[in-house]
């Protein structure tokens, strides 16, 4: 009969913690200038950057990007580097070398402001806001990893 009291009692307070766990709401506004954040798919090389943990997309190429040569004048081109920002579920260091398809958010190089807002409100508690403003100046391009696959070594 103690179990049979102990059991209700323990899910009757497990009950009220939820409920006053879900008394409360969380809103995040974020806005930016310099440039709107895109998704995009891109190839190239991992390297090492000049940081420590840091790294950087070389010799980038869009997957959806066609390329058309002139047979009689030769192929041009370009190179192109961005700054790697791995998401939490990426690890980009065991592919450091190699040939990679990179998805992710490009964030544009240059000048930025961006300024993010969150508010927070409990029933039964304080309420609490907070902003958080960065500035960037002449920055490389960020590019934040959602996925990274190889599809070959670097030349």
């Amino acid at each position: 009969m103690s179990r049979l009291i102990a059991s209700i009692t323990f899910a009757l307070v497990a009950s009220a913690m939820a409920v006053n766990a879900q008394d409360t709401t969380v809103k995040s506004k974020t806005k930016s200038s310099g440039g709107q954040a895109q998704t995009v798919t891109y190839t190239g090389c991992i390297a090492a950057g000049t940081e420590s943990r840091s790294f950087v997309l070389d010799k980038v190429v869009p997957v959806t990007r066609t390329t058309t040569t002139d047979l009689q004048t030769g192929a041009s081109s370009s190179s192109t580097t961005y700054a790697l920002v791995p998401g939490e579920r990426v690890e980009v260091q065991t592919h450091v070398g190699k040939k990679v398809e990179v998805t992710g958010t490009m964030l544009p190089g240059g000048d930025s402001k961006t300024e993010t807002t969150t508010r927070v409100d409990r029933e039964h508690g304080g309420d609490s806001k907070t902003r958080e403003r960065v500035e960037t100046k002449n920055a490389m391009p960020q590019f934040q990893v959602t996925s990274i696959r190889d599809i070959g070594p670097c030349n």
